[in-house]
């Protein structure tokens, strides 16, 4: 019998990421691991599979390059949370799409691997930006560009990564061929129709508990977002009742659960980015809460899909059905998976991939 031990993730507000996973002690856990990285592992000789960082300013910044020919088009996924890295949790999800594109994972600055040492904080928070994490976004798609020897990268950004990714399609249509946005972020107004569906629906059930909960927040998320850190989580985990997070789960446990198993993080990588998320979450939650992508990003010069679930309430359909009608672009799709919340490549993963396959991959032949 392998001991166990107890290993309680930390919460991510846009995400909602909160809970405790079991798993098996060092011994065992390496042993899943390397099982896990051998699944994995693009064995192609035309592929590649690579962990490297990228030196970005005063930072060294983790990246994952996968797929199983290098010279498939590059999809760069960023990441949610903020500070919530996917590279982690990749493994779970992402193998299929390798078929179709060369995938990269990133860490952004200031977490997972691309945490900064404790005693480097303070003089790094100044960093902790929407606008620097943007710039830093363009310096890898340059990295990938010159390291791949290709021109075309799409940038495709989950959550919070959907705030950073537009922003660089928008800023540099020359080097980012097309935009991706799952579950995408647009403006405060997101937040407060995620929290007012989310009490509609506690009232309907009864709920006097949410209801309690969720009453005391208001006016959320404040005139000017002062109530988005203390209750964003109290939100989404209500929302997580009502299918507005993983639909058909209550929680979130089997979605903590998996970093655990990821092939490129130690223990000690695990323990970093919990410390890490705490640390950056509040820097860049105060930043986004004050931007709006309808003023920011009124047109693209780069084709723009959104892929949204019908039942997301961490970043609900309603405001990027608005904006999607307002912004221009040379193309442009909105297409919603009926049966998902905020977490598609998990809930919807067939009808994603078949999505990207004919949506995503045909506008990299243009």
């Amino acid at each position: 019998m392998i001991a166990r031990t107890t290993r309680c993730l930390i919460g991510v507000a846009v995400l909602g990421v909160a809970g405790c996973a079991s798993q098996p002690g060092p011994s065992g856990r390496r042993e899943i691991v390397a099982r896990v990285a051998d699944l994995v592992k693009n064995t192609n000789p035309e592929g590649i599979d690579t962990l490297e960082f990228v030196t970005i300013g005063e930072t060294r910044q983790a990246i994952t390059i996968r797929g199983r020919d290098r010279t498939n088009p590059i999809l760069l996924f960023v990441h949610g949370g903020p500070a919530n890295p996917t590279m982690p949790i990749s493994w779970a999800f992402q193998r299929p799409w390798e078929d179709y594109f060369t995938v990269v994972q990133w860490d952004q600055r200031g977490t997972g691997k691309s945490a900064f040492p404790k005693a480097d904080r303070d003089r790094m928070a100044g960093t902790m930006t929407l606008d620097r994490i943007v710039e830093d976004g363009l310096a890898v798609v340059d990295h990938l560009r010159r390291r791949l020897g290709q021109e075309k990268v799409v940038v495709m950004g989950w959550s919070w990564g959907t705030a950073v990714g537009a922003r660089m399609a928008v800023r540099a249509p020359e080097r980012v061929h097309a935009f991706v946005g799952l579950g995408q972020t647009v403006n405060a107004a997101a937040e407060r129709v995620a929290y007012e569906r989310t009490l509609e629906l506690a009232r309907k059930a009864g709920n006097a508990e949410a209801v309690r909960e969720l009453e005391a927040l208001a006016p959320y998320p404040g005139v000017r977002g002062e109530r988005l850190l203390p209750g964003a989580g109290v939100v989404r985990k209500w929302a997580r009742a009502y299918d507005g997070g993983w639909y058909g789960r209550k929680d979130l446990a089997l979605y903590n659960a998996l970093a655990d198993w990821a092939p490129e993080y130690t223990d000690a990588d695990l323990a970093a980015q919990r410390d890490a998320t705490q640390w950056a979450q509040p820097f860049l939650l105060r930043d986004l809460i004050r931007r709006d992508l309808v003023v920011e990003a009124p047109a693209y010069r780069v084709p723009v899909v959104f892929l949204m679930g019908r039942l997301d309430l961490h970043t609900p359909l309603e405001p990027v059905e608005a904006y999607f009608e307002r912004l221009s672009a040379p193309s442009k799709r909105l297409i919603v998976f009926e049966k998902s919340g905020h977490f598609s490549m998990f809930e919807e993963p067939g009808r994603l991939l078949v999505t990207l396959v004919e949506e995503v991959l045909p506008l990299t032949r243009r």
